[in-house]
């Protein structure tokens, strides 16, 4: 009853002007006043002993580089020398840049940069021990932050305790992206040019092996150039049948005739009609020979021509490929680089003396507080019961 008569009474307190604390909150304040002196003990304590580890931490300096990814268009047979119709881009989109950063993250460029910078002995890793490699990898990654900003472009940033070797890391770091992702781009042209130069021996190969059936087949039939060779052979056999048919008409109107010297002119045209006609006979084979090599020819020609507009295409883009490798290409365009820092970013001392103020106030209230309540309470008898 007397718990609930206490705030009744404040109120009745209240409504006649008194405005002194409730009961309650004059207990607290109370043994907070009879614990002034170990609360401030406490908080002096607590925040001279921050200061104190504050002062002991190492000092670390941070540096950056911020960067763009570049289309691999621009890096590529077809961006450099124009054969595509469409439009490039001139900067990396998402897929280019989330490439960028897993190469920033990958096992190649943390492992070249303990090794350049023998973070071994940096960190105080022995590496005789199986887990020093993680060890180093884990403390580094500590240290080490890359992120896409707002603007797609990427930011690299790592803390070390040297000023100047944080700057040299941070170019590195950099640099490692770009040779990476470029030697991912050349790994595939390379893979590209080689396959060109495959198909360009085994095409070279053929041309030779159709140059030689060509030629043996030429031989055989006496056929040299199809076209030229079927037109004389046209023109030779109409002129020819023109000149049997002539011949056969005079030597039929002379026998018809007779008269003085038909006997004569009967004999000249049977010899030239003997000619003609072994003339014909010789002209028949040649068309037999060339009508029967003319298909094997054509298709042999036929097929020259399309490997060697192959070879010349593949020839040419090769060369392209050998231009491309080796040109001095990059991945990235560099928009702020690494400067060597001359201000350190942690440890903030000021803050953590604050922190550790307010914490140790805050700690001292509660169990200053906590031990007077504790003594209203007979513990021997309750731990009995």
């Amino acid at each position: 009853m007397r718990i609930q008569l206490e705030p009744t009474n404040f109120m009745a307190r209240n409504k006649q002007g008194d405005t002194s604390p409730p009961p309650h909150l004059l207990g607290v304040l109370r043994s907070l006043w009879q614990w002034r002196k170990p609360i401030v003990f406490v908080t002096i304590a607590g925040t001279v002993l921050a200061a104190i580890i504050s002062l002991l931490l190492p000092v670390y300096y941070s540096a950056s580089t911020t960067f763009l990814t570049i289309s691999p268009d621009q890096i590529s047979i077809d961006g450099v020398f124009g054969n595509t119709s469409g439009r490039m881009q001139f900067y990396g989109t998402g897929d280019d840049i989330d490439r960028a950063m897993s190469v920033a993250e990958s096992d190649a460029l943390v492992d070249r940069l303990i090794k350049k910078f023998d973070l071994y002995t940096v960190y105080d890793i022995d590496t005789t021990k199986a887990k020093a490699p993680l060890y180093v990898r884990r403390e580094f990654m500590g240290n080490y932050e890359v992120k896409k900003n707002a603007r797609d472009a990427i930011e690299l940033e790592i803390r070390d305790q040297d000023p100047i070797r944080v700057a040299a890391m941070v170019r590195e770091a950099r640099n490692q992206v770009n040779d990476i992702s470029l030697t991912l781009v050349r790994g595939t042209q390379q893979r590209s040019a080689q396959s060109l130069r495959s198909e360009i021996t085994s095409a070279e190969a053929n041309l030779t092996s159709i140059d030689k059936r060509i030629r043996e087949l030429r031989e055989r039939s006496g056929v040299y150039n199809t076209e030229a060779q079927s037109e004389a052979l046209g023109a030779k056999t109409t002129s020819l049948q023109n000149s049997i048919v002539t011949t056969e008409a005079k030597l039929e109107s002379y026998r018809r005739n007779g008269g003085k010297g038909g006997r004569d002119s009967i004999a000249k045209y049977r010899v030239q009609l003997a000619g003609y006609e072994s003339a014909r006979i010789n002209l028949d084979t040649q068309l037999v020979r060339l009508n029967t090599s003319l298909g094997p020819l054509d298709n042999l020609e036929e097929e020259r021509r399309r490997l060697n507009d192959a070879l010349s295409k593949n020839r040419i883009r090769l060369k392209q490929y050998e231009t491309i490798l080796g040109t001095d290409m990059r991945a990235i365009e560099v928009v702020e680089d690494a400067r060597i820092p001359v201000a350190k970013s942690s440890p903030i001392r000021s803050l953590i003396v604050i922190g550790a103020l307010i914490f140790s106030f805050i700690a001292a209230l509660v169990g200053a507080l906590l031990i007077d309540s504790g003594r209203r309470y007979d513990w021997t008898q309750v731990f009995k019961e």
